[in-house]
């Protein structure tokens, strides 16, 4: 087998002729289905990424609304062009064809030139679609709107298709009249026109041909009627038929007219056609990367491919189901040993890898993730399947060791090499040590190497030869997922698989029983270690599940931050236009009490002007906090947020704004959005907002909640310490049970239980606001309040 020989079989055992019959569906164009059939592969970056700034900027443009490259109208027309160029005639068909695809040219042209900034790439490719402005113009005049010659265009075709007409019309009124002529009404044999070698004939009985009534020029099978063209038609279809062949002729000169014209320029018409094929295999291309959600990789001459979630094409493409996988090699790692159970992914894992080399050099983008790498290999070289052959007299190992010879010789920098079951059909110590050796070598060449296998020896590589990445094909709960698992020895688990196709389970029994000793203990620790993998995988997910699930809450409490700020902004805002307008209320109102008193001026007056302004005073000034005084603030402070009435502890300082703590509730503020508060007496804030210091919506909260028996705690005729007792069970309770709100039903007695209870709901780190129940709650023998959330 030749290096082509191989090469060729490769392509056929990766499954890639379907894989360019599915590109070659999506082309728009004859030639262009036929190039994509037969796709180049490239040999050098340059073009490649050429073909993929292509395919990137049909994308973009069919995203930006632009539309695709209008390649569609474009017809196959290499072998009438040259056929014009050698100065055949071409007839009207192929005139059509090429008026539409010099005006579906003109249009691709335009295109390109009109989007040139965006598509770039493009322009250049669309360049050499230059046609003869004269050539186009003539071909668009030559024809009509229904695809025949113009006689707009041409007057003297006018002339000698309307002669046509006019003697074909004199011919029928002539022959309808001999049909009701007594001369013919006893020898015909039906009553109608028809042609028979171009002539106008009437159909008679076949007695009377002879009887001299006009030129017989056709007979019916059973030669019971001939068709005769009378005597009286004769100059009449004379006439017609000169006028036919001027016509005919008259048609193929104008034929030959354009034939020759299209003919001088084949040169640039062709180069046109070829411009159009090229951007119709970008086009299909594109429509191939969506199909298969793929994306560009980025490519490199160092031999390196990083896929990320990468995708089987063709099981994409057949629309199966595929599990992703990220499979890499590099300079420093060259080699990938695929190992795990038959019918476990390893070939799928390494045909995705092939195919994709294959996708890069034909200028498509991959099915996997963006950040995906895959380099360029000139040669990508597979051994997959059985390659035995009686012609040559060959066993299936015999055709793989030549196989592998001639790997050897291809090997290189810049080479792939596949390798499905390596060294695999015969004595596996013997292939074992063949395996590793063979790809020992190959690595030595430069070459990069996938190889799947079962050998012992080949998997322990990875152990003493750095260059060699392991990676196993997940199986778990007795099947395989599908997944690689970079890092580990996979089980073959050949005697799982014989027990769940139905072999006895005796026989699998006595299976194990003859592996020695060293055997079954390195498979029961690989199996293990399988399993402990699996379930420390499971506790990542769980964690990784729950870091989400909290990264989410802290983004929704922050969103919950963003919003309670923007309210406290819009209330401080409109509190301070509500302000400003009681103060020009009070301005007004002074100045009309100043005028009166300047025009009657008496002692009454003034003391009555005085009270007034006090009042008006009263009314315009900014609310005052009671005892309660402004200062510095620091870490531990109680603060108030400004337009809110919220209070809270200040738990950190950074960067100009502070963090305040408000129950169960943290907020970032401006310094200025907030005022440090102590009590006259020094003494700290209490915890729990209560009546007259808590913002309108918090007091709101409080008394619009509803008591219910399964929120209220009812502490009547039990003494202050067992009271104070229960209530923190009962708090505990509620807060287990998400209650909002809660009630304590006191009573009034002494008032010390009625104290107690508030101070202790002051206090309590569950509750956020607190106060006497309202008369429709049932009044003060109750105390409400709002837990945290």
């Amino acid at each position: 087998m030749t290096g082509v020989e191989l090469f060729r079989r490769t392509l056929d055992v990766l499954d890639w002729p379907f894989v360019t019959r599915e590109l070659a569906a999506h082309a728009r164009t004859v030639a262009g289905a036929r190039l994509a059939a037969d796709v180049p592969l490239a040999r050098d970056i340059a073009t490649i990424s050429q073909s993929l700034d292509a395919v990137e900027e049909v994308l973009a443009l069919a995203d930006a609304g632009a539309g695709a490259p209008p390649v569609g109208g474009v017809e196959d027309l290499e072998d009438v062009v040259r056929r014009a160029s050698r100065g055949e005639v071409l007839d009207l068909t192929e005139l059509r064809a090429a008026r539409s695809t010099l005006g579906a040219l003109t249009d691709l042209r335009g295109y390109v030139r009109d989007n040139r900034e965006a598509a770039p790439t493009l322009a250049r490719l669309g360049a050499p679609i230059e046609l003869d402005r004269a050539l186009c113009t003539t071909f668009h005049a030559a024809l009509d709107e229904r695809g025949e010659l113009s006689e707009r265009t041409y007057p003297h075709l006018g002339e000698l298709r309307r002669r046509i007409a006019s003697l074909e019309r004199r011919v029928r009124a002539l022959m309808e009249d001999l049909l009701g002529s007594a001369e013919y009404e006893d020898h015909l044999q039906d009553r109608y026109v028809t042609i028979r070698a171009d002539r106008f004939v009437l159909p008679i009985k076949a007695h009377a041909k002879g009887m001299g009534l006009g030129i017989v020029h056709d007979a019916s099978r059973t030669g019971q009627t001939v068709f005769l063209e009378p005597h009286q038609v004769v100059p009449l279809n004379n006439d017609r038929r000169i006028a036919e062949t001027q016509l005919i002729a008259e048609e193929r000169r104008i034929r030959a007219e354009l034939s020759a014209l299209l003919g001088q320029h084949a040169e640039r018409v062709l180069a046109g056609l070829a411009a159009a094929t090229i951007l119709d295999l970008a086009c299909a291309r594109a429509d191939f990367a969506r199909r298969l959600d793929a994306t560009r990789p980025d490519v490199g001459d160092d031999g390196e491919v990083r896929l990320l979630s990468a995708r089987h094409p063709v099981l994409v493409l057949r629309r199966q189901p595929v599990v992703a996988n990220d499979l890499s090699l590099s300079r420093d790692r060259p080699v990938l040993v695929l190992t795990g159970p038959n019918a476990g992914g390893k070939t799928v894992a390494l045909k995705t890898i092939g195919l994709c080399a294959l996708l890069v050099r034909a200028g498509c983008f991959v099915p996997a993730m963006s950040g995906s790498r895959v380099d360029l290999f000139r040669d990508v070289v597979a051994d997959i399947g059985d390659q035995q052959t009686v012609h040559e007299g060959l066993s299936s190992f015999s055709a793989h060791l030549t196989t592998l010879k001639q790997m050897i010789e291809l090997a290189g920098a810049s080479t792939l090499l596949l390798l499905d079951e390596i060294a695999a059909g015969t004595d596996p110590t013997q292939g074992g040590v063949l395996a590793r050796a063979l790809i020992e070598r190959f690595a030595d060449l430069g070459a990069r190497v996938v190889a799947t296998t079962h050998y012992a020896q080949v998997k322990a590589m990875s152990a003493g030869d750095t260059r060699v990445e392991l990676a196993a094909l997940e199986y778990r709960d007795g099947v395989p997922t599908y997944r690689v698992v970079p890092g580990m020895a996979g089980e073959s688990h050949a005697l799982g698989a014989a027990l769940r196709v139905g072999i006895p389970e005796d026989l699998v029994v006595r299976a194990r029983a003859l592996m020695d000793e060293g055997e079954r203990a390195l498979q029961d620790a690989v199996v293990a270690l399988e399993t402990e993998r699996a379930r420390n995988e499971d506790l990542s997910k769980r964690a990784a599940d729950a870091l989400a699930a909290a990264s989410a809450r802290e983004r929704d409490v922050a969103e919950r931050e963003a919003r309670i700020k923007q309210h406290a902004r819009e209330i401080e805002l409109q509190e301070s236009h509500a302000f400003v307008e009681r103060l020009r209320g009070a301005e007004r109102d002074i100045r009309r009490i100043v005028a009166e008193l300047q025009r009657t001026p008496t002692p009454e007056r003034a003391s009555a002007a005085r009270s007034a302004v006090r009042e008006l005073g009263a009314t315009a000034a900014l609310p005052e906090e009671p005892n309660k005084t402004l200062r510095e603030i620091a870490p531990g402070d109680r603060v108030r947020v400004r337009g809110l009435g919220i209070t809270g502890e200040v738990i950190s300082m950074r960067d100009g704004d502070i963090e305040v703590r408000a129950g169960a509730m943290t907020m970032r503020l401006r310094v200025e959005e907030v005022e440090a508060l102590i009590e006259a007496s020094h003494a700290p804030a209490p915890r729990a907002l209560r009546y007259g210091a808590g913002s309108p919506s918090v007091k709101a909260s409080l008394d619009t909640a509803i008591r219910v028996p399964g929120n209220t705690l009812d502490l009547r005729g039990v003494r202050v310490e067992e009271g104070l007792a229960k209530l923190e069970s009962f708090l505990d309770d509620s807060m287990l049970k998400n209650l909002d709100t809660v009630f304590v039903l006191h009573g009034h007695g002494t008032g010390a239980l009625k104290s107690a209870i508030r101070a202790a709901l002051a206090r309590s780190p569950y509750v956020t606001a607190s106060g006497p129940a309202t008369e429709d709650q049932g009044g003060d023998a109750f105390t409400v309040a709002r837990l945290r959330d």
